[in-house]
């Protein structure tokens, strides 16, 4: 995440989120690895996992990229740094190191990367065309960028309830950036020089006492006082909602279509020039003593 947009990522960095998150990495895992796989990751690869929090797919990567590959995590917050340093321990990958910087300027060089990979930042930034253009600039002629966001657009429960309707319109209108962002990857790669963008989708099912079902729930929790400063509904006609839902969701005939989770990805153009040179430097990147200054190894 940027600087400026850290404090806008409402659902928090203690250890109720880095549970959340590392649920969620399980949750993901087919999908990554089947990602990673579909671009290629090799032994000796060098990649970099972007906004990774406490995990990310540094642990998918550390495994295909083998000990003559380089994996680096990055993230803005130093909260996230430090949970990923004892989520790294805890799978014995110490030697992979953890960068705190800005998602959009995190000052590594140019080129220095075989992969460059996202999964849901974009979706919790203000302006996520700055990140995706560097990435771009971090990715070498010939290297791959690899986005993964959700999209609401599929995000509904069956049967149908009028509370999830109202709370899943206050909660989208109150989030600080675009719930529909799963849509526009290939768009915002091709935009950052990109090409022969690939994209593919996921969707699915929770039922009663999965981890998710009432994820809903509590993303409006966390957002409570920017849905009430919308203004368009009254504190009693949330905390109403929230309780008829929650009842809801607890039935066990009642399934949530969870948001769509798009993949994108896509090559750098080997023919690509920044003023006039080429940008890759086999000498540069994660390995490299200037990449490592600015790393926190995870000890």
């Amino acid at each position: 995440m940027t600087t400026s947009e850290i404090s806008d990522y409402a659902l928090g960095a203690g250890e109720a989120e880095r549970a959340r998150l590392l649920a969620q990495c399980e949750i993901h895992r087919a999908e990554a690895e089947h990602l990673v796989d579909r671009i290629g990751v090799a032994p000796g690869w060098r990649t970099i996992d972007i906004g990774c929090g406490p995990l990310g797919v540094l642990d998918i990567l550390a495994g295909r990229v083998g000990p003559h590959g380089c994996v680096t995590g990055v993230d803005r917050e130093p909260r996230f740094v430090e949970m990923a340093a004892r989520s790294l321990r805890e799978r014995d990958l110490e030697s992979v190191p953890v960068v705190t910087a800005d998602a959009a300027t995190t000052g590594l060089p140019d080129g220095s990367f075989d992969l460059v990979h996202e999964r849901l930042v974009l979706n919790n930034v203000a302006h996520p065309s700055d990140i995706v253009a560097e990435m771009s600039r971090l990715t070498r002629p010939g290297g791959y960028v690899a986005v993964q966001d959700m999209d609401w657009i599929s995000w509904t429960c069956q049967p149908a309830h009028t509370a999830w309707d109202r709370l899943h319109t206050a909660t989208a209108a109150s989030w600080v950036c675009d719930v529909f962002l799963g849509r526009r990857l290939p768009e915002l790669l091709r935009d950052a020089g990109l090409v022969d963008v690939g994209v593919d989708a996921h969707v699915r099912v929770w039922r009663a006492g999965d981890p998710y079902q009432k994820l809903l729930l509590r993303f409006a929790e966390i957002h409570r006082e920017r849905i009430l400063a919308l203004a368009t509904v009254t504190e009693t006609e949330l905390d109403s909602w929230v309780r008829e839902l929650d009842a809801h969701l607890d039935h066990p005939d009642t399934v949530t279509l969870y948001a769509t989770f798009f993949q994108a990805w896509g090559p750098q153009a080997r023919n690509r020039h920044r003023n006039g040179v080429m940008t890759w430097n086999p000498r540069s990147g994660c390995c490299s003593p200037a990449a490592r200054s600015t790393a926190t190894a995870a000890r």
